[in-house]
């Protein structure tokens, strides 16, 4: 009947023999809903009104005592009341995982049973909250923090959760101070300096939920930050430390700065065009005219070397060092006609067909888009925002270490 719904023979038989399975599965429910087997009779009931469904779906209508309906509302109220009374003993007696397999079965028939939905929230996150409190006390403040968090979602307002959460995160929160750079003797990696202090301040405010930056400090451009953590520095390390209460330090320079622009390179080049002559009325001839055109290329480039540390104030140990060439790069290849083209690009060959041998020969789909490709490189301003977001992201995954 799925395969072929207009098959007669097969919605004869489905209808006999559809019936009589429906007609045993009353039978089931029956007997089991008078000798009180609530999961059978509810189980047996289902099964009966799937098939029954399934079978109107492909047109042929079965039937079964519609008393059964009521029978079956009956069963489930009386299976709801049985379980939930368990659920409240279990809950009272604080046996939560226990009382939770319960709890599945009432909202498998009705979600919002009587208190249901309370109980639930109660067995679900009481055990949670207990060994939150077990962990702040311990001062495990990271495993604190997550089972607090799976409270949250399930609910915003059970006990004192919520202050706990935001007490756990605190504690995690880690505080830096970001060092800004000495001044370069190149003007413009003064300004990429300047730039990338101040988003990084910015974006480590926005983005960096469980780390804080620490502003408006003098240390922040406290001498020799590049070597923070020489053997020598370990002094003024612990000084900075007690006077700010930083975590770690975040030191960064701007090396090596590089732009490129090639300009256009231009070069000679040329083509065929096939054009068909008529002769006479019963000739065409076939011929591969040349042409000239430029194949244009362009390249532009920013980049700069990146350097920079992580350390722990506490230790004076380097929790990350790199130094990373950040770079964006742009170019451009395409041709251009020497003089205006109105034909049909699709006439065009770079090689002479009637000249040139089958096996030298290629789809020319490649050479003919050229004709048609960008012409314009992207700007250096553009460039330069490209290395900035690639330098923020590395940033930003750096202090997401801090732990």
């Amino acid at each position: 009947m799925q395969r072929k719904p207009s098959n007669i023979k097969a919605k004869l038989k489905l209808k006999e023999v559809g019936q009589k399975h429906l007609s045993n599965l009353a039978s089931e429910f029956f007997r089991n809903y008078n000798t009180q087997q609530l999961e059978a009779s509810l189980e047996s009931f289902e099964k009966l009104k799937e098939f029954n469904t399934k079978s109107a779906k492909l047109g042929i209508e079965l039937d079964y005592p519609k008393t059964y309906d009521e029978d079956y509302q009956k069963s489930v109220e009386t299976y709801c009341l049985k379980n939930y009374n368990q659920v409240v003993l279990l809950v009272n007696q604080k046996k939560y995982p226990e009382a939770m397999s319960y709890i599945a079965k009432v909202q498998k028939y009705n979600t919002s049973y009587k208190n249901v939905k309370q109980l639930e929230i109660v067995a679900y996150c009481e055990p949670l909250y207990q060994s939150a409190i077990n962990n702040l006390e311990s001062k495990n403040y990271s495993g604190a923090l997550g089972i607090l968090s799976s409270i949250d979602r399930k609910t915003e307002n059970y006990k004192d959760s919520r202050d706990l959460l935001e007490l756990a995160s605190a504690q995690q929160t880690k505080s830096f101070i970001l060092f800004e750079p000495k001044n370069s003797n190149d003007k413009t990696e003064n300004e990429i300096q300047r730039y990338l202090f101040d988003n990084f301040s910015e974006t480590a405010v926005q983005k960096l939920s469980t780390i804080k930056i620490i502003n408006n400090t003098p240390f922040q451009n406290a001498p020799s930050t590049v070597d923070l953590n020489n053997n020598t520095n370990v002094d003024l390390i612990q000084a900075i430390r007690k006077a700010t209460a930083a975590d770690y330090f975040y030191v960064f320079d701007v090396l090596n700065k590089y732009e490129y622009n090639s300009g256009l390179k231009k070069t000679n080049s040329k083509g065929f065009e096939e054009i068909q002559r008529r002769i006479n009325d019963s000739t065409v001839v076939t011929e591969y005219n040349a042409f000239y055109y430029y194949l244009v290329k362009a390249q532009r480039s920013f980049s700069y070397d990146f350097k920079y540390k992580l350390i722990n104030a506490y230790t004076n140990q380097i929790v990350s060092s790199k130094t990373q060439n950040m770079k964006s790069a742009d170019d451009i290849e395409y041709q251009e006609f020497t003089k205006k083209f109105t034909g049909n690009i699709n006439k065009l060959y770079p090689y002479n067909p009637q000249q040139t041998v089958g096996t030298l020969q290629y789809s020319p789909r490649t050479w003919r888009n050229l004709f048609s490709a960008r012409t314009t490189l992207k700007s250096a301003e553009e460039l330069k925002n490209d290395v900035y977001n690639q330098n923020i992201n590395l940033f930003l995954n750096t202090a997401n270490t801090m732990k």
